[in-house]
């Protein structure tokens, strides 16, 4: 059914990606009604006001067609990025608590449930990968050698993700993997036991020009996949408590790839795949906790003493299980919206 308004801006509309939101939503609304619709990811982008036709903001433009009465119902979904802890749509989550009921306030994908309900969880990024992800038999994924214990691509610089690399580098324990790390500027960029010929990438564009390709959907050189004995998985963000995690492509990309992880990601991230099925790793490396921080995985970078031909060979039936159960996990997903 139509909305009266629209506020759904953010992603470049060409990208599969987008798309397939757009699919989703399509289907959600197909019997039900909002006056207003409205996409989560980048509230800071500039919009029209669809009542003034002023410039402004997502955060602003919601807040005034509530105000005004414009506005009683609304559908907020954010399934590409998560609404990160410090977002500005927490304060207008509760704005609008002040002129419309909870009950006429729809949300879809991944929120901090602790802050706000949560109405419809999907795991958006398992769904797409199942159906994009590039294919591979199992015997292109089996390892060929361990010259790296860990693996670790990273683009984004953010903080979580500088940190680790600066631990392990204090350590001397950055050159024991591959860690990638981007940067706007191009001399900062970080390829520890791997270079741009060999840094994932799906083609030569880059997104948000921090010099290393943003590649979702493929395991990148297969030569340095098969080097690594273990994931290390720097999730979009790393929040120590939050009600509902945010799961990216990042940790499927192990689990699709027949590897054991350690996940630097939300709260209850490990829970929910435990939840779901899915074997973690957390004991193989004597972390105690199900959600490892930082130091964490430093540490178990640093005391590792595994054999880890003979090791990986003990969990392939887990990491066999993992992978397809993968593909389960994401038919069950795609029924929550008759995908």
């Amino acid at each position: 059914m139509e909305a009266k308004y629209y506020l759904t801006n953010g992603f470049d509309p060409s990208w599969e990606t987008t798309q397939f939101e757009q699919e989703i939503i399509n289907k959600y609304t197909s019997d039900k009604q909002f006056d207003l619709i409205l996409n989560s990811t980048w509230g800071f982008l500039e919009c029209e006001n669809p009542v003034t036709k002023e410039m402004s903001n997502k955060f602003e433009i919601t807040k005034y067609l509530v105000e005004q009465g414009h506005v009683k119902t609304i559908l907020f979904y954010n399934f590409v990025d998560p609404i990160y802890d410090l977002s500005t749509w927490y304060e207008v989550f509760a704005h609008c608590k002040k002129y419309i009921h909870e009950d006429s306030i729809v949300t879809l994908g991944q929120i901090d449930t602790n802050k706000m309900r949560l109405n419809v969880p999907f795991q958006y990024w398992a769904v797409f990968a199942a159906d994009h992800f590039k294919h591979y038999l199992l015997t292109d994924l089996y390892p060929s050698n361990f010259d790296n214990l860990f693996l670790c691509y990273n683009r984004k610089p953010t903080w979580h993700r500088v940190e680790l690399y600066n631990k392990l580098k204090q350590k001397d324990l950055v050159s024991k993997g591959i860690y990638t790390l981007g940067d706007q500027d191009p001399n900062k960029v970080k390829l520890v036991n791997a270079d741009k010929t060999t840094v994932p990438f799906n083609d030569q564009r880059t997104h948000g020009q921090l010099n290393i390709a943003n590649d979702t959907m493929t395991l990148g050189n297969m030569d340095l996949w098969n080097s690594h004995f273990v994931t290390i998985v720097n999730e979009t963000q790393h929040v120590s408590r939050i009600g509902y995690p945010f799961l990216s492509e990042k940790i499927w990309k192990p689990i699709l790839g027949l590897r054991p992880f350690m996940c630097i990601g939300d709260q209850g991230t490990n829970q929910l795949l435990e939840d779901a099925g899915f074997y973690t790793f957390n004991e193989l490396f004597n972390i105690d906790s199900k959600d490892a921080g930082i130091d964490d995985v430093v540490k178990a970078i640093q005391t590792c003493q595994l054999d880890l031909a003979n090791v990986y060979e003990s969990i392939k039936p887990k990491l066999i299980h993992n992978r397809q159960r993968f593909f389960d996990f994401a038919k069950e997903q795609k029924q929550i919206f008759d995908l």
